[in-house]
């Protein structure tokens, strides 16, 4: 079948919004939005996102390619309109390193962040719902607030090549992201690296949480597939691909092809985790049952002709999602291994996310990036949701998974598939009991076989999901911390065995003994809970019949044929009891509300049962009187009673066959009179199609037990929502407090800090000040000095020159003679005259340049010589 989700008619365009330069817009418009919040608008395509401007003249301006696309968890605000409530939001990521957050409930969008880095992976915070991890292209980590826009953290590069997934813990602050070379896995409250994950050295796959937060799920390119507890890293499984592979030669040389191969995503769990799908070999896909750990199937898709899946995501409990390389999309029913059918778009595409409650569906495409849509899960998947206007649908031949056989008509039960052919079969009751007779014990294994076929049970699959869909019972939701076991398989188990019971019958509400009663079976069955539900209840029906008529009580009458059987067969022992005052409460009851299993071993427990299970229902209490009778001697040894209930509540060392054998002769040598089976029915099996109503109780009673112990959880519940309120105070005070103590010692501190500091800086400042005035006054010093020596070589000059020029004078008048004295005496007077002042004149407008004056008072002395000369 082949789905066409786009309209045909130009009318029914569904709502384009182009974001390539928005910052902040609507959604749809408000007849649209009031539609589609209503209901009435379900066909088809309800969004298309363009990662570009507005087209003007049919022409689709600067396209930008579309990177990753997820949704958040669901939050609180809208109601459910047809399975789908809207109330979360949906991320985009682009090449440009541009996220864009989608809010339906207010419906606008907004462009949350630009990093400049385009996303390889993209997922919403679980825990802060409003937050979105986005692993980039440079291998950095960062977190955003979608409301403020605002950068929360950013993580260092630790991965070597850029991270292609990122998973986050349902409940707890967790991610794990993943690349080729590692996993890491992260604490988003610290925002700290807590562990590499790795188990192979040849790279990883896809590292992820598992729905329920209880385990982490790895393959990697070896082959090989791991599952490890979060808290302590302790393996639980491991799934080797090289055994899927087949001697297929071929197929081996593509293993590692298969393997490296990139994908958007390897494998996915289901979200009740019971069913694990891996894209296996070409167009292969591994499917598990975790429950039973178990491969279910292997299914090959020809219509996807070789060609590798790229996405596998669930989109309900046992439906997949499928994406190959060349852009199909097919949709399959993984439980029944059956084909439901193809999505049909004129794009091919590339990866899809589905939304928290299943009602929605986001694509990107392989060929037109930059468009992004949203439609409705329902159109294709659900056919007979009403729409307003029909679906398109083009029939077609279904292709067939290879390696899986589909059954057309329901199947024989196994005791019908057995008594049919009774005369040809090793099976029938005379020959199963004339082979226990003489070997004493059934074959281990092809025990619960043997025990299928003994009870005759009905196979009745419908009811038992019926009762498996109602999921954890509220009184069985804390059954892990009264109950604790090593096996987080058998413990899950005990939960679904135990949840079923209380909701086929109140009665097993209340008992406290019903764990020790259903362990066992289910220990034996845990690989086959449909079984081992069926065998509890065939149990319960016929070898418990009439426990609970005098609930709370013990059942008086069954415990009174136990006191006259045991009176008839050993009436010493009897009357040692009522001497000591041990009722038969004691004596008998104690055993029997845990059928045994707390007496015997495990393999005496299961040769005990071997031997209830092919007599009928009163055989038991020929058993309990057995047990009594074979420890007689001790027994009768003992005397408080403190002693006896050590006695009643311990594995005591014996051997099983002779307690066997001694029950057989006692109900041999039993008259009818007081057979427990004139008071015991006969075995009667489960009914087919329905199991039978289980009421042989005190009614009243339970129910009053009932809905008093429902008023007790649900007061137990408000105390403890009010404790944790109380205790979330507590610690918000204490960390408030040492909040303040803190910053009341840091501000001390830095209160010291800074009066330390200006301290220093006032006392450098002073000394500096100090250092600046000692400089300055040596300063003036050297000046003052080098003034007075300038000073003192001017004087001096001033006195050589001076006394050179009277020397030079004197030496002029004694040349000049006699003879000539009076004649020269005016003309050199008047020429002293004139010389003496123009250097006077000389001197007072040079005082700077004495040495050119020097120069020349020598010219006019040589000068003077000559004249003397003359």
């Amino acid at each position: 079948m082949v789905i066409r989700l786009e309209p045909t008619t130009p009318g029914q365009a569904p709502r384009s919004v182009y974001i390539g330069d928005s910052r902040k817009g609507t959604i749809w418009r408000n007849i649209e939005y009031k539609k589609i919040l209503s209901g009435h608008s379900k066909k088809g395509t309800l969004l298309k996102i363009y990662d570009t401007t507005q087209p003007r003249n049919n022409y689709v301006d600067r396209p930008i390619a579309l990177g990753c696309v997820c949704f958040s968890k669901e939050v609180a605000g809208v109601p459910l309109v047809n399975n789908v409530s809207y109330s979360y939001s949906l991320a985009l990521t682009d090449e440009r390193g541009h996220i864009y957050g989608f809010d339906f409930v207010k419906n606008e969008f907004w462009l949350v962040a630009r990093t400049g880095i385009s996303a390889t992976a993209m997922q919403f915070n679980q825990v802060r719902r409003r937050e979105i991890i986005v692993a980039l292209g440079d291998g950095t980590i960062h977190c955003y607030n979608i409301d403020t826009c605002q950068l929360v953290a950013k993580l260092p590069s630790y991965h070597r090549q850029p991270p292609h997934l990122i998973s986050v813990h349902p409940t707890r602050p967790l991610c794990i992201s993943c690349a080729q070379s590692e996993a890491i896995l992260w604490d988003t409250d610290k925002w700290e690296r807590i562990r590499i994950l790795s188990g192979s050295d040849e790279g990883v796959q896809q590292v992820s949480f598992s729905p329920d937060g209880v385990s982490i799920v790895g393959a990697f390119q070896d082959g090989s597939i791991y599952f490890w507890t979060i808290d302590s890293f302790s393996l639980l499984w491991k799934i080797s691909l090289s055994q899927l592979a087949g001697p297929n030669t071929e197929q081996m040389q593509d293993m590692t092809k298969f393997l490296v191969f990139p994908r958007i995503s390897h494998f996915d769990i289901s979200s009740n985790g019971e069913f694990f799908v891996y894209c296996g070999l070409s167009s292969t896909i591994y499917v598990w049952n975790l429950f039973e750990k178990r491969l279910l199937h292997e299914i090959l898709i020809p219509s996807f002709k070789n060609r590798m899946i790229t996405q596998v995501v669930f989109i309900e409990p046992s439906v997949v999602g499928l994406v190959s390389e060349s852009g199909e999309l097919i949709v399959l029913n993984i439980e029944d291994a059956k084909f439901l059918g193809q999505l049909r778009i004129k794009h091919q595409f590339k990866q899809f996310a589905i939304s928290p409650d299943g009602g929605l569906m986001a694509t990107l495409f392989q060929d037109t990036k930059y468009i992004a849509t949203l439609f409705r899960i329902d159109t294709f998947l659900h056919q007979d949701v009403p729409t307003p206007e029909p679906v398109e649908l083009i029939e077609e031949e279904k292709p067939k998974p290879a390696r899986v056989q589909l059954v057309a008509e329901p199947p024989q039960t196994f005791y019908q598939l057995i008594e049919s052919k009774s005369s040809a079969s090793a099976f029938n009751r005379s020959r199963l009991r004339g082979f226990l007779n003489y070997y004493g014990t059934f074959p281990e294994q092809y025990r619960q076989m043997i025990w299928r076929y003994l009870l005759n049970l009905p196979e009745n699959r419908t009811a038992y999901e019926s009762l498996l869909d109602q999921g954890t019972h509220p009184t069985y939701k804390d059954f892990r911390k009264s109950f604790p076991l090593k096996s987080d398989r058998l413990a899950r188990a005990m939960e679904k065995m135990l949840s079923c019971l209380a909701f086929w019958s109140p009665i097993f509400e209340n008992l406290d003994y019903l764990p020790s009663v259903v362990f066992p079976f289910v220990k034996l069955y845990v690989g086959d809970l449909f079984s081992c539900l069926e065998v509890l209840m065939t149990v319960l029906i016929n070898w418990c019949q009439k426990w609970w008529e005098y609930y709370p009580n013990p059942p008086v009458e069954c415990l009174d044929i136990i006191e006259h059987l045991l009176g008839f067969h050993d009436p010493e022992l009897l009357r040692h009891f009522v001497d000591n005052k041990i009722t038969s409460a004691t004596y008998a009851w104690l055993m029997l509300q845990t059928l045994f299993s707390e007496q015997f071993s495990k393999q005496d427990w299961l040769t005990l049962w071997d031997h209830l299970v092919v007599n009928q229902p009163s055989f038991l209490y020929h058993i309990l009187v057995a047990y009594l009778i074979r420890f007689r001697k001790p027994l009768l040894e003992t005397t408080r009673l403190s002693d006896f209930e050590y006695f009643f509540q311990r594995r005591n060392p014996t051997n099983v066959n002779q307690v066997i054998l001694l029950a057989y002769k006692l109900s041999d040598a039993t008259p009818s009179s007081l057979s427990p089976s004139s008071f015991v029915s006969g075995f009667m099996p489960l009914l087919h199609g329905d199991y039978p109503v289980f009421n042989k109780y005190p009614e009243f009673i339970v129910n009053y037990q009932s809905k008093m112990k429902e008023k007790i959880r649900k007061e137990e519940e408000e105390y403890i929502r009010k404790r944790k309120t109380a205790e979330e105070l507590t610690r918000l005070t204490e960390e408030l407090q040492r909040d303040k103590s803190a910053w009341d010692q840091a501000d001390w501190k830095m209160n010291e800090m800074v009066e330390q500091w200006w301290d220093q800086m006032l006392g450098q400042e002073k000394s500096r000040q100090q250092r600046r005035a000692e400089m300055d006054l040596a300063e003036k010093d050297k000046r003052a000095a080098a003034i007075n020596t300038i000073a003192q070589v001017r004087r001096s000059f001033v006195d050589n020159q001076q006394n050179a020029t009277a020397k030079h004078i004197s030496d002029i008048a004694k040349a000049v003679g006699e003879n000539e004295k009076t004649h020269w005496r005016e003309l050199n007077q008047r020429d002293f005259d004139d010389q003496f002042q123009k250097l006077e004149e000389e001197w007072k407008e040079r005082r700077e340049q004495l040495i050119l004056a020097r120069k020349d008072l020598s010219e006019i002395q040589k000068n003077r010589m000559e004249r003397c000369k003359i």
